[in-house]
């Protein structure tokens, strides 16, 4: 009977180790990026609900994922915008991260604006899942 209940222990945990085994790397259900946020569009009297600009080359591995701009006489070569940043982000130089999942495949250009002289930028958009400051 002890042989019976040992060979039964040994045969769970061999299984258990060959399931645990055969599952693969973790994958990551968002992916992280860093960049400085560099100026907004101003469209709406509510300006909370304005894209915001950031530019992703924070750290130098950065894929190429945003577009070229030109702001302010300075060219921006990674450039995305971004709705919903959290009120003390909203300053431009800041360091800021994201968590992500997706960034539009083409340019979203603003529309609805409600104010005079609207500036907005046809830029791609990334969808935030987390935001941080970089420190």
């Amino acid at each position: 009977m002890k042989r019976h209940i040992i060979n039964l222990i040994l045969f769970s945990a061999c299984l258990f180790f060959t399931v645990s085994c055969h599952r693969g790397p973790l994958q990551s259900k968002y992916k992280h990026i860093g960049g400085y946020v560099i100026g907004k569009e101003t469209c709406h009297a509510d300006e909370s609900q304005d894209y915001w600009l950031v530019d992703f080359t924070y750290w130098a591995d950065t894929p190429q994922v945003g577009d070229t701009l030109v702001l302010n006489g300075r060219t921006f070569n990674n450039v995305l915008k971004i709705n919903g940043l959290i009120e003390r982000f909203k300053q431009i130089g800041l360091p800021v991260s994201f968590d992500y999942q997706v960034i539009s495949s083409t340019k979203v250009n603003t529309t609805g604006c409600d104010v005079a002289n609207p500036v907005t930028y046809p830029l791609k958009e990334l969808f935030i899942i987390n935001q941080g400051e970089i420190r």
